[in-house]
């Protein structure tokens, strides 16, 4: 876990380094996650999104009057929900501490500005349970799933200045790029996470 969180900030500050003159935005942002996991082969499962929340904070830096850079800490909750071939309702429930890093491309020049964004991100687990829904017991699973996601977001969004501060809203869609299944009783099968966020946020 030591290792992980080392990468997460090595990650952020090469991210920012070059970028020391740019004027910069601080701020927070929060809302709806509505992820899912992509099982191949799906051993059974039958599974769905499902509706979460994620928060976290927005480090901007203008580069020009149309292009930011965004280094966005957050925490988000991952997973999904599904139905084995028993029947049996059952959750996925992951927890991350996710650093997505983007650039954000902005139109026109008015106080209301649309906004195309883009840009890797890398996460930390920070725990992986099972529910069934049922009875509502829950397994730890942990040992299951990678400590590291990568992934890959990409979406659009509009802000609007008001004084000193900006407020936008956003929607993107995150792709999971590794294989997050450490389960030695599956090692051939493969688990990415992908979803929809939906954010509010002021800097």
């Amino acid at each position: 876990m030591n290792k992980t969180i080392g990468w997460l900030v090595l990650f952020c500050t090469l991210g920012m380094a070059p970028l020391a003159g740019a004027q910069v935005h601080v701020g927070v942002l929060g809302g709806l996650s509505l992820p899912n996991l992509s099982v191949d082969p799906d051993e059974g499962v039958d599974w769905s999104t499902r509706t979460v929340f994620g928060f976290g904070g927005v480090v901007g830096y203008e580069l020009t009057e149309s292009l930011s850079f965004y280094v966005e800490p957050m925490y988000v909750q991952k997973g999904a929900q599904g139905r084995n071939a028993e029947g049996t309702d059952l959750i996925a429930k992951l927890s991350y501490i996710e650093v997505p890093v983007l650039f954000r491309y902005a139109f026109g020049v008015a106080a209301t500005r649309p906004y195309l964004t883009a840009g890797p991100s890398i996460g930390t687990n920070l725990s992986a349970k099972v529910e069934n829904r049922a009875t509502s017991a829950e397994i730890d699973v942990d040992d299951r799933f990678k400590s590291v996601d990568v992934g890959f977001g990409f979406g659009g969004g509009v802000s609007r200045m008001m004084g000193n501060s900006s407020v936008f809203v956003e929607g993107r869609y995150v792709l999971g790029l590794s294989n997050i299944n450490d389960d030695a009783d599956i090692p051939d099968t493969s688990v990415k996470s992908r979803g929809i966020q939906l954010f509010v946020g002021v800097t």
